[in-house]
């Protein structure tokens, strides 16, 4: 009877390949490099090849939804699963559960302040848009050309691929960061509250640190249930439902 065999690696020491070279693990800075290069593509796509479209809506909700066609199917051809992507079949039931909640408290709490306090919905940027054109933002370009889009883009491509590499909150935190960006035009616009030139930077700062804490929480969302379609309903509810809201207060 012989004693077992022993290996010359001992617990604690670095792994090695078959060749006897050292195999470290990749170091946080090479595991953050991939999902940073594909944060700055997107960034890349919203601040620069968006805003030198034609001033179409249009025609950039149909780029949106073409470009993350391509970047899902890129995604799927390097790898990442339905799953990864959080559109796996098991986790619609709780995707749904919770997206659909989230548009059912944004309806009431938009209600709510169109009863209360419809003031504060008044977006003077919508004042003079016909019926119709607030029907095709709020029920076609919203839905498909900015949440759509996004959704598949951050918390189905970017997170599915910096969850493969990255802690969980690593991860959180590359995608809301990439979203907040994401609004960099946006936040330099003009803002929807009229503000002195030397506080126009506050309006920036504003849109930027809420998009980013938007993007946490649609993160977790997409963590929690494992699906894009929980982000997707709260989306929807925040930036459809309050288009509506606001079309409503204006008209009166």
């Amino acid at each position: 009877m012989t004693a077992p065999h022993r290996t010359a690696t001992t617990e604690g020491a670095p792994a090695t390949s078959d060749t006897g070279e050292d195999d470290p693990a990749p170091s946080h800075w090479r595991r953050l490099a991939p999902p940073v290069a594909l944060a700055a593509l997107l960034l890349a796509w919203s601040n620069l090849v968006l805003p030198a479209l034609p001033a179409d809506a249009v025609l950039k909700a149909l780029f949106n939804v073409g470009g993350v066609a391509g970047l899902v199917v890129s995604a799927r051809l390097l790898g990442l699963t339905w799953a990864d992507l959080g559109v796996g079949r098991g986790t619609w039931g709780a995707g749904a559960r919770w997206g659909g909640a989230a548009i059912g408290i944004a309806v009431l709490g938009y209600g709510a302040v169109l009863v209360a306090a419809p003031h504060l919905l008044e977006n003077p940027q919508l004042a003079g848009a016909s019926p119709g054109a607030l029907l095709l933002r709020g029920l076609v370009l919203i839905p498909f050309g900015t949440v759509l889009a996004e959704e598949l883009a951050f918390r189905g491509v970017l997170h599915g691929h910096s969850a493969r590499s990255l802690p969980v909150r690593a991860a959180l935190g590359v995608s809301a960061v990439a979203f907040g960006l994401w609004h960099l035009t946006v936040a330099l616009g003009p803002s929807a509250v009229p503000l002195p030139p030397t506080w126009a930077w506050t309006s920036a700062l504003t849109v930027l640190a809420v998009t980013v804490v938007g993007g946490l929480t649609l993160g977790w969302l997409r963590h929690r249930t494992g699906s894009v379609l929980a982000p997707i309903g709260l989306h929807l509810g925040t930036n459809a439902v309050g288009l509506v809201a606001a079309g409503v207060a204006l008209a009166h």
